[in-house]
């Protein structure tokens, strides 16, 4: 099943979507505050435009592998009695995630992995983690929730300018870049230092 497929690509797209949400409502995605603002300003069809791209906006720490064994072993623990979430909307929105890509990374691995970035060993762990403990998950994973790319600032303010003034040919062009940058993530290889050629500012 290819990211392609129009079920997982719709279903991908709505993740983005409900992150575009959270930031619009003021969840704190580590995102510089003129990108923030400039998303919660987007207009309907530019979000959509925006949402649609083959790629997480969005991220939770999925390189730091060690981590991720961490909150996905066996023994993940229980909620403390009287457990009250800091941050119950991202929490929602972890959980819908964890569920969503659970369900993703078994008919789809590594269409799912080269959209977020997933290592292979956190892939199979949460395929293989029980559903019954992801709420458990969600509420030590929410904390890491950010926005993508945070490195390359530079592809947030072109790809939203290109959202907001429909200009579907650079859109096209950021959209291919950021893809490139995820696989190599997921690949674990380093992006090259240079700036590449028709994306600088």
């Amino acid at each position: 099943m290819a990211i392609e497929n129009d079920v997982l690509a719709r279903d991908l797209s709505e993740l983005n979507a409900g992150f575009l949400v959270l930031v619009a409502q003021g969840t704190n995605a580590g995102l510089p505050d003129d990108v923030a603002q400039r998303l919660r300003e987007l207009a309907p069809d530019a979000r959509r435009r925006l949402a649609a791209a083959p790629f997480a906006l969005f991220g939770l720490g999925f390189e730091d592998e060690a981590g991720w064994a961490r909150m996905l072993s066996p023994g993940v623990r229980d909620l403390e009695p009287g457990y009250a979430s800091q941050e119950p909307r991202a929490e929602r929105f972890t959980l819908l995630a964890l569920t969503a890509l659970r369900g993703f990374v078994r008919a789809a691995p590594h269409s799912v992995s080269a959209w977020i970035g997933m290592p292979s060993g956190t892939r199979a762990r949460l395929a293989d983690v029980d559903i019954s403990a992801l709420c458990a998950v969600a509420a030590c994973a929410a904390p890491r929730l950010q926005g993508r790319f945070l490195a390359r600032q530079h592809l947030w303010r072109r790809i939203i300018d290109a959202a907001t003034h429909a200009d579907e040919r650079d859109l096209r062009l950021l959209i291919a870049l950021g893809k490139q940058w995820t696989i190599r993530r997921c690949l674990g290889l380093q992006s090259p230092g240079a700036p590449v050629r028709g994306f600088r500012r």
